[in-house]
């Protein structure tokens, strides 16, 4: 025999499910969706309602009212989902089994969170009284009536939408044509390059032992999958194939490429860089990504002769100097390294002739490419060519006195002063531990270069142009800083990505060029 609570649950889905073939049933009446909230009971305007579900996976949208509990994938839209009783004023019951969110209907779409739906049911027009003594500030003036109810029924009040969520967002719903200026305005940033050449590359471990590969050369970045199939394999080197956007990738180990031996201890922090060659991708398992580096091209050298002679270090075509020499980067060569005999079998037989696929997905690659960092176990992304580089942060940051509050300080970055920002702040996110993955993402902005405290940065994220979406309209803070989301529905994934010409307003921009000036572009002695 079934649970009390198990009852409420089928009636719940059973009204979600009448809801869209519901309507009113002639022009004196109309049908109303009935709720509670915190003990009491509202509702909500039937015609105005598009569907009941169950609560979604959200992801946190910074700097909004704190009603928005975050943002949701709704069938391949994206959809703010906010709490009826925190707009109300009203004590949050939290999350059980029998809360819901109604989805409301318009270009402005959003969802409310309700305790539990109890019912839908018809009532005359001229059935609603004003609500005189309605319970929270001002929430007469978010109401467009009192329905009484029978002896011993308590009223119900019918909410209004617009007036609730008035003064509280910008707007729901996004305008049209604005996914295309931002795409412009991410150009725009890239060709206003500065004028020196710099050379893009992007750092990993092996065995201890830095490594890098052109930036161009790499396509994007993803976690090694637990589950990897395996295939016959007379090599080492090769591990199996994974899929990637429902294509299949070769795997192949560079560690075994270069003759190092493979180490499963690290096995959890591997990574794959998907590297385009020929028509098709391989897969390049590393220990774990660094960071991404832009240097001067006088600070790589060719390698000496002794160490392009040798089984796999034969593949390490140049050497880059960093810190006064004190740190060396073995910069591998994708011609040396992918004309092996091992990488030309993979390809031909689980690439260029085995999968047409993943030739397509070669020619059909992502639009755009972002760096996705991490703020209090939430992604957020940043388009690559916006991103100078990405450092460690160093043992000290130097402090100034009487400088802004959003800057915590300046650090060198090899001769030059760049101010430093907590972007947890600057995003109103609570500070977390450092786990020793808090990096530094350096960006150009106004002219000036700031750097942006984060977390940690996970990958490098290639995605469709149609999986790009502006973001809903929430405060004007929010979408000054954050005005699209990846929107990767397959995956159950949404990332907002930041405007990284607004990460500072004018007057902060203003200040930040101080710092930028060449009288202090000088050494930075920590204390």
């Amino acid at each position: 025999m079934a649970s009390r609570r198990q009852q409420a649950e089928r009636a719940i889905d059973a009204a979600a499910a009448a809801t869209p073939a519901v309507a009113a049933d002639a022009s004196d009446s109309e049908a109303l969706v009935v709720f509670q909230l915190a003990g009491a009971a509202f509702a909500l305007r039937l015609a105005e309602v598009a569907e009941i579900i169950r609560p979604p996976a959200l992801t946190y949208m910074p700097l909004v009212h704190p009603s928005l509990r975050g943002l949701s994938n709704l069938r391949g839209a994206v959809l703010p989902v906010v709490s009826l009783s925190a707009l109300l004023d009203l004590p949050d019951a939290g999350t059980t089994a029998l809360t819901r969110v109604i989805v409301m209907r318009g270009d402005a779409a959003v969802g409310f969170v309700v305790d539990h739906v109890e019912r839908l049911m018809t009532t005359a027009a001229g059935a609603l009284e004003r609500d005189e003594a309605a319970a929270g500030p001002n929430d007469a003036a978010r109401t467009d009536g009192l329905i009484k109810g029978g002896e011993g029924d308590s009223a119900i009040r019918l909410l209004n939408p617009q007036r609730l969520l008035s003064g509280r967002f910008a707007r729901l719903g996004a305008a049209a044509g604005r996914t295309a200026s931002l795409a412009a305005t991410a150009t725009g940033m890239a060709n206003a390059a500065p004028a020196q050449i710099l050379v893009s590359l992007l750092s990993f471990h092996l065995d201890q032992q830095e490594y890098a590969l052109p930036l161009e050369h790499v396509r994007e970045i993803i976690r090694l999958p637990a589950h990897v199939v395996a295939v016959p394999r007379p090599e080492d080197a090769v591990l199996g194939v994974m899929t990637l956007r429902d294509c299949l990738l070769p795997l192949v180990s560079l560690r075994s490429l270069l003759g190092l031996a493979e180490d499963s201890a690290g096995a959890l922090r591997r990574k794959v860089l998907v590297v385009p060659l020929g028509a098709g991708m391989v897969g390049v398992v590393v220990d774990a990504t660094r960071e991404i580096l832009r240097v001067a091209p006088d600070l790589i050298e060719r390698a000496p002769a002794l160490l392009t002679r040798g089984e796999g270090d034969a593949e390490i075509s140049s050497i880059c100097r960093l810190d006064g020499g004190r740190r060396l980067i073995a910069l591998l060569s994708p011609d040396r390294l992918f004309r092996s005999e091992v990488v030309g079998r993979i390809l031909a037989e689980h690439g260029s002739t085995g999968d047409q696929d993943l030739q397509e997905e070669a020619t059909t690659m992502a639009d755009e490419q972002f760096i996705i960092f991490r703020l209090a176990n939430q992604d957020y992304g940043v388009p690559i060519a916006a991103v100078g580089e990405i450092a460690r942060p160093p043992k000290h940051i130097t402090r100034l006195p009487n400088a802004p509050a959003f800057v915590d300080g300046v650090i060198n970055l090899r001769g030059a002063v760049v101010p430093v920002v907590d972007l947890r702040r600057r995003f109103e996110v609570s500070a977390s531990a450092n786990t020793g993955t808090q990096r530094i993402l350096i960006l150009s902005i106004g002219g000036g270069v700031a750097g942006f405290l984060v977390d940690g940065v996970s990958e490098i994220l290639s995605v469709d142009a149609d999986a790009v979406q502006p973001a809903p309209e929430l405060s004007p803070a929010q979408m000054r800083l954050i005005s699209r989301v990846v929107n990767l529905e397959a995956k159950g994934r949404m990332i907002p990505l930041v405007d990284p010409t607004q990460l500072l307003d004018q007057v902060e921009a203003d200040v930040l060029s101080q710092f930028n000036r060449s009288d202090l572009t000088k050494p930075v002695t920590a204390p």
